[in-house]
């Protein structure tokens, strides 16, 4: 997962960035058999409503997780944290 969130296309929106606002949002979400991942849902929120729906936007628009391995189940839940950075974005 850490591959694929490195590998994102992550928005910052400039309004966000013009004002110095940075966070890191943890989601929760199922991954599926085929790299899907559905009911994205934020489990721990950045402080800022904008910067959260930005991450729930990216990883839910985001392509499917290239699975190293099968996953010998149809799904399972998976916790992955986003971080939105002025240092390192893009």
């Amino acid at each position: 997962m850490a591959k694929w969130i490195e590998g994102l296309d992550k928005r910052y929106p400039a309004a966000l960035r013009a004002e110095g606002i940075e966070g890191k949002v943890t989601l929760i979400a199922l991954l599926h058999e085929d790299g899907s991942l559905s009911n994205v849902r934020i489990a721990k929120g950045s402080g800022n409503a904008t910067l959260d729906q930005v991450a729930l936007e990216d990883v839910r628009n985001g392509p499917p997780v290239k699975l190293a391995h099968p996953l010998e189940r149809p799904q399972i839940s998976v916790k992955l944290s986003i971080s939105y950075d002025l240092r390192t974005a893009r």
